[in-house]
């Protein structure tokens, strides 16, 4: 089938070709501009398998395995799919069944995956079952979850993929990633990618076996006692059958760090990709490193005396944010500037909680107000005047200036605020002892204020509006219905002053 030039999809089966690479460009293949080999005329690409429809390169095996799965009769619009995974794979496979009309699938699942992780495949719909032991079990150790799934994949209307085991993993990339690269870059010199299941190698390395013997197939994997998500420690490669051996001409490893550095560096260079695309990067880098070293680069160079080099990009950082912080550490981020913030002023602000003294004063004063403008005319009490009928008014100033001038009622409280106070939302210190004792202050533990706001319309005063923002913040937070005077307590007085003629009268 080719390819939708217009990479446009319509129809009943819109999401079935969607999902086809046949019907589809192919990946982008992406040179990287810079890098520590630029002088020994190498050119390094990254083939941008997180292009996928499903964003990772599980969706190739995913396909492969469900296709033929059907096309033999081994599932059905009834078939649950169980896979031990909790990443990548069976999220594709969920998503595929359902776009191919199957009925769902089942998250087996290791103990030790990130609540984050588990979340994810909530997210996508998956039911989960989780399972002790190692977090990557060999498929044949009775006690491990890809070995139960394989059992109970037997069972009722359950079909194990079984991305371990299955043939049809590696053949994916057999039938699809190797040709496409090989149709972008024919001189190719150097595949690297990192081996978990072992399928990406497998199927696209024993490709170029056939497409051009010399091509030099790196597999990269976890350094010893170290973890990627994704790919696997050497050791625990012996289990699986697919003939990676025969794939695989160089093994290499890559540290945690070193796999998650290259994918924050990829990242910030424009290909966004996550550490298993990372670990791919940083074994093919050691072994350009060290065939340059032995001397060795020339035997990789192509008729026109240039190296050209691909590595996988498989998955997408998104997931793994908070361990790129615990495993570069803080140093490799730009610091955050005003980090106090982060803990202060944590509630949301809204205008409509923010009142002009026009507004706000006719309905705490409603009967001042209208015998002052109106003559006889009594209080203009309207359905919204009434929802103020049980008002209590907050004056956040000092002891000198309240008893200067204040509302009749008003209840003063002090968080040092004495006028000459920076603004709070420009200056960072002034917001954080603010906040936090307004926070204190006006919670409903309080022993003054805590009882005292409960079921009232709380209006609050301040010298020029912007703590009395943040203390409607933290009172709405609370549930409280709390308004704040724009411009603040001055703005109150120069409109009385203004009705009265001149002077105050309180």
């Amino acid at each position: 089938m080719s390819p939708v030039c217009n990479n446009t999809f319509s129809g009943k089966d819109a999401l079935l070709k969607f999902y086809d690479p046949d019907c589809n460009p192919l990946l982008p293949l992406v040179e990287i501009p810079t890098h520590p080999f630029e002088k020994d005329n190498v050119h390094i690409y990254a083939k941008m398998l997180t292009f996928l429809p499903a964003a990772n390169v599980k969706s190739l095996p995913a396909l492969n395995m469900l296709q033929k799965a059907e096309e033999e009769g081994k599932i059905n619009a009834s078939t649950n799919i169980v896979e031990y995974s909790s990443g990548s794979t069976i999220m594709s496979l969920a998503i595929l069944s359902r776009v191919m009309g199957l009925n769902s699938a089942i998250a087996y699942v290791s103990n030790k995956t990130t609540k984050h992780k588990v979340d994810l495949l909530r997210f996508f719909g998956l039911e989960t079952k989780l399972f002790g032991g190692p977090g990557q079990p060999s498929p044949q150790d009775p006690n491990g979850g890809i070995f139960r799934a394989s059992v109970d994949g037997q069972t009722g209307n359950n079909f194990n993929a079984s991305q371990y085991l299955n043939a049809n993993n590696y053949l994916a990339h057999q039938r699809w990633t190797g040709p496409q690269i090989a149709k972008q870059l024919p001189k190719i010199s150097v595949f690297a990618t990192g081996m978990g299941t072992t399928g990406t190698m497998t199927g696209t390395g024993s490709y170029f076996k056939n497409f051009n013997p010399k091509i030099v197939n790196v597999g990269v994997c976890t350094a010893p006692g170290d973890l990627v998500h994704g790919p696997r420690n050497l050791s625990l490669l012996g289990d699986i059958p697919f003939p990676w051996q025969k794939a695989v001409d160089v093994l290499e490893n890559a540290t945690a760090f070193e796999s998650f550095g290259a994918s924050l560096d990829l990242c910030r260079n424009g290909l966004l990709c996550g550490p298993s695309s990372g670990l791919a990067k940083a074994g093919l880098f050691k072994f350009l490193e060290r065939t340059r070293l032995e001397g060795e680069l020339d035997r990789l160079r192509a008729d026109d005396g240039s190296i050209y080099c691909v590595f996988t990009c498989c998955d997408l950082p998104y997931q793994y944010v908070d361990e790129y912080f615990t495993i570069l550490g803080e140093s490799s981020f730009p610091p955050i500037q005003e980090e106090a913030l982060l803990h202060v002023d944590c509630y949301p602000y809204q205008l409509e909680w923010e009142l002009s003294a026009e507004i706000i004063l006719p309905r705490i004063l409603a009967h001042m107000w209208n015998a002052r403008v109106g003559g006889n005319k009594k209080p203009d009490l309207t359905a919204e005047f009434q929802i103020w009928k049980s008002v209590v008014i907050l004056d956040i100033r000092s002891e000198v200036d309240f008893s200067k001038r204040h509302f009749p009622a008003a209840i003063r409280f002090d968080i040092g605020n004495n006028g000459e106070s920076p603004n709070p939302f420009h200056d960072t210190p002034t917001m954080v002892k603010q906040w936090r004792s307004l926070n204190e202050q006006l919670s409903h533990e309080n022993p003054i204020f805590g009882q005292e706001i409960d079921g009232k319309t709380a209006v609050i005063f301040c010298y020029d509006g912007n703590t009395s923002r943040v203390a409607t913040s933290i009172l709405r937070h609370r549930g409280v219905e709390a308004y704040s005077c724009v411009g603040g307590i001055s703005a109150c007085w120069e409109l009385l002053d203004d009705i009265n003629g001149c002077g105050h009268r309180d």
